[in-house]
């Protein structure tokens, strides 16, 4: 059942970060908005807790990750979900008309899903809004460079 779960959870996050690139033409807007949209979705609407409920994929990582194998696997494909929206993101040109080489795109694209599972983490654990503004603007500034560092 909680495969089941999962799986629903990845389709949602899937379709939702689909939307949020829809009409994205530049590079950095559409990395911009794949951050706002992951964060307003890890976001609790309802105040239970500190304000944030984080995300399933990183929430099961830390819980199960480690002791089922099955579960292990199947957060992969969650975070290869989140890898492919941000190679699509960031496989767009930028303002200028530039295009990022598919090794950095890739290179990248893990960086940013690693980036805002750890805003995501701390955000949980009580981090400030002003923080996770600039947590999440650094993020940005290092998902523009033209090679990973």
């Amino acid at each position: 059942m909680f495969l089941a779960v999962l799986d629903c959870y990845f389709g949602a996050v899937d379709h939702i970060l689909a939307r949020a690139l829809e009409g994205e033409k530049h590079r950095d807007q559409a990395a911009a908005c794949l951050l706002d949209a992951i964060l307003a979705v890890a976001r609790d609407q309802e105040g239970k807790t500190v304000g944030w409920r984080g995300c399933l994929i990183g929430n099961t990582a830390l819980e199960m990750g480690a002791q089922d194998e099955t579960v292990r696997d199947r957060l992969n494909q969650g975070v290869h979900l989140l890898r492919r929206h941000f190679a699509n993101a960031l496989s767009l040109a930028d303002r200028d008309g530039r295009v990022l080489p598919d090794s950095v795109v890739t290179a990248l694209a893990l960086h940013a899903v690693a980036g805002i599972q750890g805003i995501l983490l701390l955000a949980k654990a009580g981090m400030l809004e002003e923080e996770i503004r600039v947590a999440k603007q650094t993020l940005l500034s290092t998902l523009r460079a033209s090679q990973p560092i």
